[in-house]
């Protein structure tokens, strides 16, 4: 199986060439944007013009082939999420509220679901092209934030702030408006921000894992503050979907700990998975708070694929003094799909691609620690 990158480099970078290849994209011809800001046209236009921007940058022909390849397909797909998300304002303007967001997620879906079956892409490339995605519109926006520190150290811990910057820039440049030399200015500004800051290119140095932890958390306090660590005791919060391998890592790396298993509950009180499971959660939290009170480290065994549902579970551990440690899990889709196919309980396919498609990918600032495991690869 070729490689993502020697794919892109094979076909020279070359928008007509590649834009067949990938899923969604010729949709976005029909999506309309807003003229003042998007005066060349539907999203499909705007997108090729942002991809010869990123290829025509000062920065490009020095770059190694995993950036360009990053840099490249969050270009291709910078604006997907504007399909799902367009609409018009009470006035009849047209907005795409959230589309950075449901982008990064439509990306990851078709990359996991399709463009990995035919390409070797690395876990860490995918995930780093989707949080490009999702924090595209940070170098134009940053300044409009509440704290605008805080948006930049953030983004730096999932991406590089350079690519950042010149998907920002290449996206200016990619629009016909009356504001494009001003906005231009913002993106430059952007990288002198990043840069005083120090997370231009690498990322904050915390006092400690919990002082990271709570700047991150709280959002009420210096990045260059110390804190004394007040946990106590670990916690590990599983993430990831059905036959990821969730249980045998539990009995290879965390044999000894007490589980908290949504599923194993699920089977005692005898409700299928296609059931309303609030009772089944009631009842996990109930079992968590007791070795929380006790200061006993468990394991906390469930899918936590969406970021409300997870945080409410992180919080709620935090806030007995614990460390909490969340594992996310993924294996391959075709293997998914094999295992499932062998499994005693099997599940509906239709419910894994409900799963992947509505699933939020766990930032690595939610939490005390955070570790990725593809394909039995820790990251």
């Amino acid at each position: 199986m070729e490689k993502l990158e020697d794919f892109l480099e094979r076909k020279g970078y070359e928008w007509e060439a590649l834009l067949p290849e990938f899923p969604g994209l010729m949709a976005l011809d029909e999506t309309a944007q807003d003229p003042e800001y998007h005066g060349e046209g539907s999203v499909l236009e705007h997108t090729k013009r942002v991809c010869r921007a990123v290829v025509s940058g000062t920065e490009w022909k020095n770059s190694n082939k995993r950036d360009r390849a990053v840099l490249y397909m969050a270009a291709m797909y910078h604006d997907i999420g504007k399909k799902s998300r367009t609409m018009q304002d009470p006035s009849g303007r047209i907005i795409s509220p959230g589309h950075a967001i449901a982008g990064a997620k439509a990306f990851r879906e078709v990359c996991y679901r399709e463009l990995e079956g035919r390409f070797q892409i690395p876990f860490s490339m995918r995930e780093e092209t989707a949080w490009l995605i999702r924090y595209h519109g940070l170098p134009l926006l940053f300044m409009e934030k509440a704290d605008p520190s805080y948006d930049l150290i953030r983004a730096a811990e999932s991406v590089s702030l350079p690519l950042l910057y010149q998907l920002g820039r290449s996206d200016v440049q990619g629009r016909v408006c009356s504001d494009q030399k001003n906005a231009l200015e913002t993106t430059e500004y952007f990288k002198t921000y990043a840069g005083e800051l120090g997370c231009y290119g690498k990322k904050i140095s915390f006092a400690n894992e919990y002082t990271r932890f709570s700047y991150f958390e709280k959002r009420d306090l210096w990045y260059g503050d110390r804190l004394y660590d007040a946990s106590e005791f670990d916690v590990y919060v599983m993430a990831g979907l059905p036959l990821a391998g969730k249980d045998t890592y539990i009995s290879e790396e965390l044999a000894g700990f007490p589980v908290v298993s949504l599923d194993d509950i699920r089977a005692e009180m005898g409700i299928r998975p296609d059931e309303p499971s609030g009772p089944v959660a009631a009842e996990a939290r109930e079992r968590a708070k007791a070795y929380l009170r006790a200061k006993t480290p468990f394991v906390w065994n469930a899918t936590n694929l969406i970021l409300d549902n997870r945080q409410k579970v992180c919080r709620m551990c935090a806030a007995y003094g614990a460390r909490v440690n969340l594992k996310y899990l993924e294996m391959p889709y075709a293997e998914i799909l094999k295992r499932n196919m062998i499994r005693d309980r099997s599940v509906p396919v239709d419910v894994i691609n409900r799963m992947i498609h509505k699933m939020d990918m766990a930032e690595c600032v939610e939490t005390y620690r955070t570790n990725y495991l593809a394909g039995g690869t820790q990251r």
